[in-house]
């Protein structure tokens, strides 16, 4: 379900003219499922209440180029 709301966000972002997308994720969260998606670690903020981390992570987004209707302004 993740990757299903993952992937449309990123291609927003690419129609927007972004070239990366940066999450934050604790360890006890979801960074295996960014990894598996492409997205790699930049940084990590340890000393979390409970033992956990704050892992920084970052994809580079393809320029591949967007499709716009005829009538789209640009």
């Amino acid at each position: 379900m993740g990757g299903k709301l993952l992937l449309p966000a990123e291609e927003e972002a690419r129609r927007r003219g972004c070239d990366r997308a940066c999450v934050s994720s604790f360890t006890f969260q979801a960074p295996v499922f960014y990894q598996r998606h492409g997205y790699v670690e930049t940084g990590r903020t340890l000393g979390i209440p409970g033992g956990a981390q704050d892992v920084r992570m970052c994809k580079k987004l393809d320029r591949s180029p967007v499709r716009e209707s005829a009538s789209s302004p640009r």
